[in-house]
């Protein structure tokens, strides 16, 4: 009994040096983590003026060429048309070949190139004697009352520009040219053969036309 006695006393005198040792000892501060500081400087920025749009020169457009060739088997007094479109827009190219045999042998070919719009067209009621929508040229052969109506529109219309009438004069079965325009400007040609027919006294006319710019 005396010896736990004496084993307390030692235990409560060890807890209280204990104690009093952890009162009086000073008390260590943390130190807060220092984290390193990014101090943001102004920043300067200079902007660059945007360049102003250069607007790109239309390239130069190709010289445009077109070439056709037909022929049109045509019964004495009948007339050969031939109807194309034209480069411009809105504008119709029309040529009116009339040949005949004179009486010395030779061919005598009548020829009337026009230019005419689309309103011309229309005021002639020529639609039919002018290509289709994917085509270029019409060959068409005509009588001498639907040319003389035809030439009788053409005269009371507007829109339309009568390039030029020649009348060449051929031996049979030779080719004549009718050439329009200069270098420095667009040129049309048209090359004209005609064959005389034996069985009816007819025509095969071959037509080549030719524009340039």
């Amino acid at each position: 009994m005396r010896c736990s006695i004496i084993l307390l006393c030692l235990a409560l005198c060890l807890i209280a040096f204990w104690l009093m040792r952890t009162a009086f000892q000073p008390q260590e501060t943390k130190k807060p983590s220092s984290t390193p500081q990014v101090v943001a400087k102004p920043s300067t920025s200079v902007s660059t003026p945007t360049p102003p749009k250069v607007e790109k020169a239309p390239a130069a457009r190709k010289p445009l060429k077109i070439a056709s060739k037909g022929k049109v088997r045509l019964k004495p007094g009948e007339s050969a048309v031939l109807g194309y479109w034209e480069i411009a827009p809105g504008m119709n190219g029309m040529a009116i070949v009339t040949p005949e045999t004179t009486p010395e042998g030779h061919v005598k070919v009548t020829a009337k190139l026009l230019h005419l719009s689309d309103a011309a067209v229309s005021d002639a009621e020529a639609h039919d004697l002018f290509p289709d929508l994917f085509d270029f040229e019409n060959y068409s052969a005509i009588g001498p009352e639907r040319l003389r109506d035809l030439q009788s529109r053409l005269e009371n219309i507007r829109g339309l520009d009568q390039l030029v009438t020649p009348t060449l004069y051929t031996p049979a079965g030779q080719r004549a040219a009718i050439s329009i325009g200069n270098s420095n400007d667009s040129m049309l040609f048209l090359g004209l053969q005609a064959d005389p027919i034996a069985e009816d006294g007819g025509y095969d006319l071959s037509l080549d036309l030719q524009r340039q710019e």
